[in-house]
């Protein structure tokens, strides 16, 4: 089970048509996961992001929530598995193992991701291929 973060669900949902090569590669991995291939995770952390990302790159706020609801139907629809928000206490028990991490916002992702698979490999999608 691989876990796939906001920069991957953008990229097949968002940014495809400014990111077009990294979108061959992300699309290939989502044939994968919808064959069956490979069983894939995301969170709602994730969908959240993808979600604001719309909102805050789009035209306007209304083009952005049509952009937003069409991403997450994309997501939706594939059979990747959607892990819920970590608890409070799974969040500060946890989390101090993420801290070195750059940015502290992906300290749920990191949480979330390691009780669902107990492996956080940082790999770009290819890599998965």
């Amino acid at each position: 089970m691989i876990y796939l973060d906001t920069s991957v669900l953008l990229v097949y949902t968002l940014t495809q048509s400014i990111e077009v090569e990294r979108f061959r590669t992300v699309h290939r991995l989502f044939s994968q996961i919808a064959s069956g291939a490979i069983s894939a995770t995301t969170s709602f952390y994730a969908l959240y992001e993808v979600y604001v990302f719309a909102l805050e790159n789009s035209p306007s706020l209304e083009m952005g929530y049509k952009f937003g609801k069409l991403a997450l139907e994309r997501i939706l629809a594939s059979p990747l598995r959607i892990l819920p928000f970590a608890s409070r206490t799974e969040r500060s028990r946890l989390g101090r193992r993420f801290s070195l991490l750059r940015d502290p916002i992906d300290i749920p992702h990191a949480v979330a991701a390691y009780l669902a698979t107990h492996i956080i490999p940082y790999k770009n999608p290819a890599e998965y291929l």
